[in-house]
């Protein structure tokens, strides 16, 4: 009994900590994963008008999950009774050891004990089975069961999973990529991308895909190209904030409903590069970019949709009248401006100088 109240009291400790790191997504995780057992317990058999007990569930810190499912009980159109107020309640529970065999299913001599309490019919119990967090995400697992006291028949039970990422931080909106070129490049990189989407035979089969980063982008900007043609065609994207395919495969193994595909890629080139000056200082560049994109089926893995997807397109960068027009034929202005008013000003000295000169050697004498 000492031992098995020895691991209760680390386990809960543990809890604790894991908790408190999560925050409010360990809230969110563990009201998520009462609601999917609320779900469950409206389609069990336990009959409704059966007043029904809660047991203390182990590592359950500050009593959340019991309270919770106080709440749940009620919501799924049962009868929640508070088997504390029974005189028999107390004694019951110094009576039974609550080793890790409690937490699982109750056996039949327990079960005989609370067959002396007049309140409730039926018992729910269980555990709070796992609860981890780190700085990306929290996990919430509450594995519960409900026994009939006069049958000793387990009528209802299961394992409730839930887990939240939390998002990353925002992007800067701040991008290395010069205005022109993405000028010429975003309209036509979106259209092949939708052109491509929309060939695909296979695609039909998801109908919510999860967008996780394109690897190599410079501050999520082709991310968001990708997700602006993903949000004008047949599938919805879905924001899972997850940063991995590992990540958003466990996101959605415990929550199928949230999305039944995935999106990634790797971005891998976007540039111009200069093929022409013209004699009038126009120059002529040629702007790229290329991405490689995928959508995968999220139960099986099945490659729904792959593409490498390129665009270029010429575009024009030339003088902008004739200040522009003047520094091409004359380079040194752009660095020194003020060249344009001494330069003269010293040729029409310097031809004033000459004149005189000319004029004074050919004086008659």
């Amino acid at each position: 009994m000492k031992r098995a109240f020895i691991v209760f009291l680390v386990a809960a400790a543990f809890a604790a900590a894991a908790l408190a790191q999560g925050g409010d997504l360990a809230v969110l995780a563990l009201k998520d994963a009462v609601e999917d057992a609320r779900v469950s317990l409206a389609g069990s058999k336990i009959p409704a008008s059966e007043p029904v007990a809660i047991l203390p569930i182990a590592n359950d810190v500050e009593a959340r999950v019991a309270g919770l499912l106080k709440n749940a009980l009620v919501a799924a159109g049962k009868t929640c009774v508070e088997g504390k107020e029974d005189p028999m309640w107390g004694a019951i529970l110094k009576e039974i050891e609550w080793d890790e065999r409690k937490e699982d299913i109750l056996d039949a001599a327990t079960l005989d004990k609370f067959g002396k309490l007049k309140s409730a019919k039926y018992l729910l119990y269980g555990c709070v089975r796992r609860l981890a967090a780190d700085a990306r995400y929290v996990l919430m697992e509450v594995e519960l069961h409900c026994s009939s006291v006069a049958t000793k028949e387990h009528v209802w039970g299961g394992s409730f999973v839930r887990r939240h990422y939390a998002p990353d931080a925002d992007p800067e909106g701040k991008i290395e990529i010069p205005d022109e070129v993405r000028t010429a490049l975003v309209k036509g990189i979106r259209d092949e991308i939708a052109k491509s989407l929309a060939a695909s035979r296979k695609l039909g089969a998801a109908k919510k895909v999860a967008l996780l980063p394109v690897f190599g982008d410079v501050d999520q900007y082709t991310k968001g190209l990708f997700r602006d043609v993903l949000a004008a065609s047949s599938v919805t994207p879905v924001n899972l904030d997850v940063a991995t395919r590992a990540e958003a495969r466990l996101a959605l193994r415990e929550g199928a409903k949230l999305a039944d595909a995935l999106a990634y890629g790797v971005f891998r080139d976007i540039g111009a590069s200069l093929v022409e000056t013209k004699a009038g200082g126009e120059k002529i560049y040629r702007a790229r970019m290329e991405m490689q994109l995928w959508i995968e089926k999220g139960a099986s893995r099945e490659i729904l949709w792959s593409d490498t997807v390129r665009f270029a397109k010429e575009f024009s960068l030339g003088p902008r009248g004739w200040w522009d027009t003047l520094c091409h034929y004359f380079p040194s202005l752009a660095d020194s401006p003020a060249r344009i008013v001494w330069v003269p000003l010293v040729i029409v000295l310097a031809l004033v100088v000459l004149a005189m000169f000319l004029r004074a050697a050919t004086r008659v004498r």
